[in-house]
């Protein structure tokens, strides 16, 4: 029986959204793919500056409206709790990062290795500093920025008209239904092809590690069975709501994922992590300018900017997250918070699982790049070859598929809590556990259907598409910002 409390149009969007979706990527796969990184390619080169000098500005920008004077104005949403620094802090990591962080906390820097190897005017030991710092940047602070964006917008909006819709077309308060309508479809795609990217990306490397664990083949049995599992985990979850399951998992996750890289850390090739780690932060920081300006290189335009784009495409999702959960929450909490709290999480899985790849590579252990390069392996096996090189690897790999399922729940948790919340009329309305669980479940069927009939990459290029027009609106978040943040302290 539908509620009367549900916001139709919204609920009608993200069914039909992911329906029509599907069937276009289902309908030709490997067209739909071609064509679709073709468009991508396209946007890319004309819109790269826009990326990456709108990005590095966001990040300065946010930074000022922290240090600033109102800076001090606290986030006050009706019917919703408060919670703890800490549960905020790993709620926030876990839901903007998911299983995705370790798999290429382990593999990223053989891309840009193999990219700047075979640039003459670049010596090999600036390849490898480079190699290890640009991982650092497309998982740090603007990033982070990107997402916070969203999460100050709609904090201040929410403030001023506590029964807004929890939707772009809610926040930014224009009266004509069509570009009401439009901006709903962005919201609501973006979420819809994140996650289905996410989780077509997560659970082949979750099954590869199970594979490993109990020495099985990977085969659809294994990797149905792994599906299954993780579906009842972030159902029940989501069911159950944000105090009793996203917190939890979150928090259990904190501790288990810190846990593990320290552990990885002392057992594995500590004093070459550590050196290594400390020459390639102050790199990191001497060069952030650099990195954040340059445009027209390889890594600009197939990585940075690729990076940017999917993160204004998930920034819709996690911003709407994390302003559920940011009641009571100063304008400078937030926007620290989340730019230090999710750069630190990242930089610091980074350094340990990228140094220890590297580790092996410059030991001739395992030498990823040539693997990559060469196709000997995937990298979801690379990623396990790495993870069992350590003393008691396959004890750690048991640690690593749980870390790695509890991810992907508080991820999905994170996205049907946020479609079920923007689908009820008024954000201050607890969000429907019946839409918590359809949205789980439409979030695992249509990931699951384009991983087997090869649509993953399809949704990927959607997703970095949407990121397109979500530029303009976070423009429109910006000037929202300013406007509101006036209206408060003038009230």
């Amino acid at each position: 029986m539908i509620d009367p409390n549900w916001n139709k149009t919204v609920v009608s969007i993200t069914i039909l959204m992911s329906l029509v979706l599907s069937i276009f990527v289902l309908a030709d796969p490997i067209t739909s793919s071609k064509m679709l990184s073709e468009v991508y390619a396209i946007l890319s080169r004309e819109f790269e500056s826009f990326f990456m000098y709108g990005s590095f500005i966001l990040l300065i920008l946010l930074f000022v409206l922290g240090l600033s004077r109102y800076g001090k104005i606290k986030i006050k949403l009706d019917n919703k709790p408060t919670y703890s620094l800490l549960s905020w802090c790993s709620m926030l990591f876990a839901a903007g990062i998911g299983a995705t962080l370790l798999y290429w906390s382990t593999v990223e820097w053989i891309e840009y290795f193999n990219i700047l190897s075979s640039d003459p005017s670049i010596s090999e030991d600036k390849v490898l500093l480079y190699s290890r710092s640009y991982p650092l940047f497309h998982w740090g602070f603007t990033a982070w920025a990107i997402y916070c964006l969203p999460v100050v917008a709609f904090g201040l909006a929410l403030s001023l008209k506590p029964e807004s819709n929890l939707t772009f077309s809610g926040i930014l308060f224009f009266k004509n239904k069509y570009i009401n309508f439009i901006l709903d479809v962005l919201f609501i795609g973006a979420i819809i092809c994140g996650a289905g990217v996410g989780l077509g990306l997560s659970f082949p490397l979750i099954s590869s590690v199970i594979s490993e664990i109990f020495n099985i083949d990977r085969t659809v049995t294994l990797d149905l069975m792994t599906i299954i599992i993780c579906s009842l985990i972030f159902g029940t979850s989501a069911y159950i709501g944000v105090q009793k399951g996203i917190k939890r998992l979150s928090n259990i996750n904190m501790i288990l994922v810190i846990s593990f890289l320290v552990i990885i850390f002392m057992i594995g090739p500590t004093w070459y992590i550590l050196s290594n780690s400390i020459e390639t932060l102050s790199f990191f920081f001497i060069k952030y300018t650099e990195m954040s300006l340059t445009t027209g290189t390889n890594i600009s335009l197939d990585w940075t900017v690729f990076y940017w784009a999917w993160w204004y495409a998930l920034a819709p999702m996690v911003g709407t997250f994390l302003v559920n959960i940011s009641n009571d929450k100063t304008l400078r909490e937030i926007i620290f918070g989340t730019i230090f709290v999710g750069s630190f999480g990242c930089i610091f899985s980074m350094l340990i699982l990228s140094n220890l790849s590297i580790s092996l590579f410059d030991n001739s252990l395992l030498n990823g790049p040539e693997i990559i390069l060469n196709d000997v392996m995937t990298r979801e096996q690379l990623v396990v070859e790495t993870i069992s090189s350590v003393p008691f690897g396959n004890v750690l790999l048991i640690a690593f598929a749980i870390i790695l399922i509890i991810f992907l729940c508080t991820t999905y948790d994170s996205a049907s809590y946020v479609l079920a919340s923007a689908s009820m009329k008024k954000s201050n309305m607890s969000s429907s556990k019946s839409l918590r669980v359809l949205y789980a479940l439409l979030l695992v069927v249509q990931p699951t259907l384009l991983m087997y009939l090869n649509g993953v990459d399809s949704f990927k290029w959607i997703m970095v598409i949407f990121s397109i027009p979500l530029l303009f609106i976070n423009i429109l978040l910006m000037y929202s910002i300013l406007q509101n943040v006036y209206s408060i302290k003038k009230s």
